[in-house]
C-alpha cells in the first residue's frame, strides 16, 4: 500500500524557478524531478528569434512533450519539419530523432517542456575525466537517477565558453542522448 500523509503540492512562479542559460536558450526550471521523485521535469524555453536548439539527437529514457506558448517553434525530424503555433503541441517519445528552432527572424519563440523521467541535480562533472569514468560502468542508472541536467551546459556556456562538437556529444551522451547515427537498442 502506498505510503499516505500530508505532501505539500508545489506554486512555480517564474520568479522562483531556477534560470539557466544554455547559448541563446533561456531555461526556466520549474520542477526538476527532486520534488516527484524523479518522475517529471517541467521548464520553460525561451528561444529568440532565429535561434536554433540542440543538434539532431534521439533519448534513450526521456520521452518530452513541447507545447508553444508564444510564436511558434519548428520541430526538426528525418520525416521533415513539423511547425508548431501558440497553443500546439509536439510529443517526443525515446528513440525519436529530433531538434527545434524558431524559424522566425523576427519573433522569439517560448514552449513549455515536460520530461519523464525528470532531472534533478547534478554530481557529475562532465569534463572531469575521473568523474566520468566513476560513473561510466553504471551511466544508465545514473541517468535514470537523474543525476545531471541542463545546469551542466549551462554552467560551461555562462562562463563565455562555447561547446566543441565533441563536449557537446559526450554531455549529451551522459543524458541519454545520441545523435541519428547512432543505433537504438532493440
Amino acid at each position: 500500500m502506498p505510503l499516505r500523509g500530508p505532501v505539500p503540492v508545489n506554486h512555480c512562479t517564474r520568479s522562483n524557478s531556477e534560470r539557466v542559460v544554455v547559448g541563446p536558450t533561456t531555461i526556466y526550471i520549474y520542477e526538476d524531478g527532486s520534488r516527484t521523485d524523479s518522475r517529471i521535469g517541467c521548464m520553460v524555453l525561451e528561444l529568440p528569434a532565429g535561434a536554433s536548439g540542440p543538434p539532431m539527437h534521439w533519448h534513450r529514457f526521456h520521452d518530452e512533450c513541447f507545447f508553444v506558448t508564444k510564436g511558434s517553434v519548428t520541430f526538426v525530424t528525418p520525416d521533415g519539419d513539423v511547425v508548431c503555433g501558440t497553443g500546439e503541441m509536439v510529443t517526443v517519445p525515446p528513440r525519436a530523432v529530433h531538434t527545434f528552432k524558431n524559424a522566425s527572424q523576427t519573433e522569439d519563440a517560448e514552449f513549455f517542456m515536460t520530461a519523464t523521467p525528470g532531472t534533478s541535480r547534478p554530481t557529475i562533472n562532465p569534463f572531469d575525466p575521473t568523474s566520468c569514468r566513476e560513473h561510466s560502468f553504471n551511466l544508465e542508472s545514473c541517468l535514470l537517477n537523474n543525476k545531471i541536467d541542463f545546469r551542466t551546459m549551462s554552467k560551461v556556456t555562462t562562463e563565455g565558453k562555447k561547446l566543441t562538437p565533441e563536449q557537446t556529444q559526450h554531455i549529451m551522451e551522459l543524458f541519454g542522448t545520441f545523435p541519428p547515427d547512432v543505433e537504438s537498442e532493440p
